[in-house]
């Protein structure tokens, strides 16, 4: 059995391929970026969505299963943002999440310290959407 020659690239092939490569990055990076823009956006639209829910709760009107519904969106939102390396906005998310899920199980102060607050939480997610616009890596 002979072993084939070993065949070495030209200069063309190798430049092609660099060349494809950081096309394919690039792509990359702006698909990242869009996604990120829009994890963001969401931020802001269940903010804005979980903001309303609570004025109602301050006049009396408290539904389990809009609750519920809150719970898993801001924990898919968390999960969405780890997945695009946006750590502390998913981590805010994260509990969020567990808050709406069940608001007895956090020590006293905790929430506090999670700065959790739906503004706050808005105002980081808006901070991120200009570093993405900007072409900044969050």
């Amino acid at each position: 059995m002979s072993v084939p020659p070993l065949v070495m690239p030209s200069l063309k092939d190798v430049a092609s391929h660099v060349l494809r490569w950081l096309v394919n990055l690039r792509r990359a990076g702006v698909a990242r970026q869009e996604a990120s823009l829009q994890a963001v956006n969401k931020v802001v639209v269940l903010a804005r969505k979980t903001a309303a829910y609570a004025r109602g709760l301050a006049d009396g009107h408290r539904h389990v299963d809009i609750e519920a519904e809150l719970a898993a969106s801001w924990a898919e939102l968390g999960f969405e943002l780890e997945g695009l390396g946006l750590q502390a906005l998913a981590k805010k998310c994260d509990v969020t999440s567990r808050y709406w899920a069940n608001p007895s199980q956090f020590q006293p102060g905790f929430l506090d310290q999670a700065d959790i607050r739906l503004d706050t939480v808005e105002r980081e997610a808006r901070a991120l959407a200009v570093k993405v616009r900007s072409g900044r890596a969050p």
